[in-house]
């Protein structure tokens, strides 16, 4: 589906090189909000003449500057704080526990980008690199285009970036094993065989909320999500422990993205989210 989307997707540009001030009369309202103050909302990178969706970012506003959640090519999602500075804005990254080990030890960077709106192109100009413990900066001079998140219906990407893992196999569906896999390396074992793949994690039922409301999750698969309109509705609950779990088919090698998201609904209430458990799978 990833590669239609690729195929389908066209980029319209808006036209126009002036400055914003003398622009914004004669722009579309969708060009309007490319400023520094007005960049909430989902974006996606354009290569050639197509929206590349395997790059995107989700902007929010937040503490009167922005917070970023960033997927530069692959699965992984970074969350960012984003600085406002006179014309452009600088995302670094927030690394979770086990990324920050890695980078307080020298043996990663984090990640930071900057975002530079281009009214006149009806865009954003992101400059994608990294930054050590010094304060040393990697940036590319070349920037990747970015423009609004077209929408398609029936058609759903995720953005957010898991608070837990998922585990495969087996330890999707017991606890112990799940549990002897987070002990030793921090989250599930990756590797599983392609064809049907039981994906699955545990969570504290009392944390969840009340009992009497009702527990469900949205499936994604690839950034995708699976059941636009069915939601699965979560396992039993034994020993105070929640399970959630969901067998795809997945007849193909490489690596894959599962995704469990996992809500709570209360009394006719809105459904709301309680959290993330992903894994990145590595199928044979």
């Amino acid at each position: 589906m990833r590669l239609l989307l690729m195929g389908l997707w066209a980029v319209f540009a808006c036209g126009g090189t002036a400055e914003p001030e003398q622009a914004e009369p004669d722009v579309p309202e969708r060009c309007k909000k490319i400023h520094v103050d007005r960049l909430a909302g989902d974006w996606v990178a354009v290569r050639g003449n197509a929206a590349d969706p395997k790059t995107r970012m989700r902007v929010m506003e937040k503490d009167g500057g922005y917070e970023a959640w960033f997927i530069g090519g692959v699965f992984a999602r970074t969350t960012m704080k984003g600085d406002k500075r006179d014309k452009d804005i600088q995302f670094t990254e927030i690394p979770n526990a086990r990324r920050k080990k890695f980078i307080d030890a020298g043996e990663a960077d984090r990640a930071r980008v900057y975002v530079e709106p281009s009214l006149g192109d009806c865009a954003l100009k992101v400059f994608i690199g990294s930054v050590d413990l010094k304060d040393k900066e990697k940036i590319p001079p070349t920037a990747v285009e970015f423009m609004p998140f077209p929408e398609q219906e029936g058609v759903t990407f995720s953005f957010r970036p898991a608070d837990g893992p998922a585990f495969l196999g087996k330890a999707a569906s017991d606890g112990k094993t799940a549990k002897a896999q987070l002990d030793e390396t921090g989250g599930g074992d990756p590797v599983h065989e392609m064809g049907t793949v039981p994906v699955g994690t545990f969570s504290d039922a009392a944390a969840d909320g009340d009992e009497g409301c009702t527990y469900d999750m949205d499936l994604y698969f690839d950034d995708l999500k699976v059941n636009e309109h069915s939601p699965k509705a979560a396992g039993a609950v034994e020993n105070g422990r929640r399970h959630w779990y969901h067998e795809w088919e997945a007849p193909f090698s490489g690596n894959h993205h599962f995704e469990l998201y996992r809500y709570r609904t209360c009394d006719g209430g809105e459904r709301s989210l309680i959290g993330v458990s992903a894994i990145e799978a590595v199928l044979q």
